[in-house]
């Protein structure tokens, strides 16, 4: 008799599971893609360190000399990544190595004015006493300032099967106490070498004002499949989208991408709902979402109809920021999938790696996005040398996007 439930399902007796199996179809699945994993229940927010609506200006982080050589400039340049603070190995401290080598050696107007983490900061439950080693001593050469939304880790309750329990472990507790702070004055470390302070958000979910963009985070809890954001926050979110200025690049930043072809995590159905459904109901529509949580870089094109026809909506995963295994994406008729690739109802993947480490720099002006995804294989014995993956350029004006090779 073969056994075809196990080999087919992975699926034993008493929630057993061995394995999760390849997804059937030459199709490449980017949501709901593999069976459930164990999720935590939904966790409490912290309460905001500010009063809404939770904005935070650049001229907050920056010195106004600086702020206006960004106008000057006629260009905002910044540095974006998730997924870092792996504890087991070395690849955070090879791509924090990366983005310092890249922001050293940049022209002087295009320095990055700051690094955007999308979440998952320190793994695997956000543990205060991990901040030192993991973050700032990992960021001790970096010299820009570095602003964050928080990831499923970075809320995760202590988890029963990973040791002893820690019994005043608070979800977020980390997150909070380092991009929290309401001192931005306070060493973020004194055991380490890094000389960094910590951040004065006002909030878990915010946006991030400047003279180029309007970055508008989310903060999608602790799910391992799902993300999941409740009322309170998309009525805020709704608002911001509608009050943000209309002449200005709109981002929306969410650690549980909308869409990922990968075998572990897949996209988020919720997200991508929530997403929507705040797009439709105010009839803004941004010009880029930005993701982690999934180990690798993807971008896809999602196309929707908007008010005055299709809009385009780059949605990029840049989760290849340290964790210390990369994600793999389906295989296709058992080969890596082709990109260019359409997914159909208006989705198509552009491009993806998923073999390197890497973060994706950004350029906006006052008329379009520019993406720079670099990348290198992960090296223990230093810096490597990072290359252009993929690039790509959206008009913010036909709300369009292309591919820049």
């Amino acid at each position: 008799m073969a056994l075809s439930h196990a080999f087919e399902s992975g699926k034993g007796a008493r929630n057993r599971q061995s394995h999760l199996p390849p997804v059937a179809g030459p199709q490449l699945q980017t949501q709901a893609a593999r069976p459930s994993l164990p999720d935590f229940p939904f966790q409490p927010l912290p309460p905001p360190k500010d009063p809404p609506p939770y904005r935070y200006d650049l001229s907050h982080l920056l010195a106004a000399d600086d702020v206006t050589a960004i106008r000057n400039a006629g260009t905002l340049v910044f540095h974006t990544v998730g997924d870092t603070g792996d504890y087991r190995g070395q690849q955070k401290d090879f791509v924090a190595a990366l983005m310092t080598l890249d922001a050293n050696q940049a022209a002087a107007d295009k320095k990055p004015a700051f690094f955007y983490h999308l979440g998952d900061v320190v793994y695997f439950a956000g543990d205060i006493d991990k901040y030192g080693d993991n973050f700032y001593e990992t960021y001790k050469d970096y010299p820009g300032f570095i602003v964050s939304i928080p990831g499923n880790h970075d809320c995760q309750p202590d988890d029963p099967e990973d040791g002893p329990m820690d019994p005043n472990k608070v979800p977020l507790d980390g997150w909070v106490q380092n991009f929290m702070s309401p001192d931005p004055g306070q060493p973020g470390s004194l055991k380490t070498g890094s000389a960094r302070t910590q951040m004065d958000l006002p909030n878990v979910f915010w946006t991030f004002t400047t003279p180029f963009a309007t970055i508008i985070g989310l903060f999608s809890n602790v799910g391992e499949n799902e993300g999941e954001i409740h009322q309170d926050q998309i009525d805020w979110f709704e608002g911001e989208l509608t009050a943000a200025d209309p002449n200005l690049a709109v981002i929306v930043a969410v650690h549980h991408p909308p869409f990922s072809g990968d075998t572990e995590h897949s996209g988020s159905s919720v997200v991508d709902q929530v997403l929507l459904q705040a797009f439709n109901a105010t009839g803004r529509y941004p010009h880029l979402v930005l993701s982690g949580h999934v180990h690798n870089y993807q971008r896809f094109t999602n196309t929707v109809q908007g008010p005055a026809g299709p809009v385009q909506i780059p949605c990029v995963v840049v989760g290849a920021g340290g964790y210390s295994k990369l994600g793999t994406l389906h295989k296709i008729n058992g080969a890596d999938p082709p990109a260019p690739l359409d997914l159909g109802n208006g989705l198509r993947l552009e491009q993806y790696d998923q073999k390197n480490f890497g973060f994706l720099r950004m350029e906006i002006s006052a008329s379009s996005i520019v993406g720079t995804y670099l990348s290198a294989p992960y090296s223990p014995a230093g810096t490597g040398t990072a290359k252009k993956t993929d690039g790509f350029s959206i008009d913010l004006a036909s709300h369009s996007v292309r591919t820049v090779r």
